[in-house]
């Protein structure tokens, strides 16, 4: 599985969640979140999925005018989501367990 992360402004947020509905990109996990930086003005969008399916995404999304977020910047988005998603499991954990 390949991780990416793309820049989205805050106007294509609808034409991005309907891609996201499409039959061929149903199955991928996209996990997005807002950009705290205030000269991008926007979300991030974190998807999981196989590579073929990632350059699809990737060409669908870059059509609308996204960005493809690299380098630093990815790595440290990524393990802040990451982080995120493993704080909320186990908080969960502990209001159930």
């Amino acid at each position: 599985n390949m991780d990416s992360v793309y820049f989205c402004k805050q106007e294509i947020g609808k034409d991005v969640a309907s891609i996201l509905k499409e039959d061929n990109f149903r199955h991928i996990s996209g996990i997005v979140r807002d950009s705290s930086n205030p000269e991008r003005k926007g979300y991030f969008l974190y998807a999981q999925t196989t590579l073929e399916d990632m350059k699809l995404l990737g060409e669908k999304l870059k059509e609308l005018g996204a960005e493809k977020v690299e380098g630093d910047e990815e790595k440290k988005i990524i393990d802040a989501i990451k982080a995120e998603e493993e704080n909320a499991a186990s908080g969960m954990g502990m209001i159930f367990g």
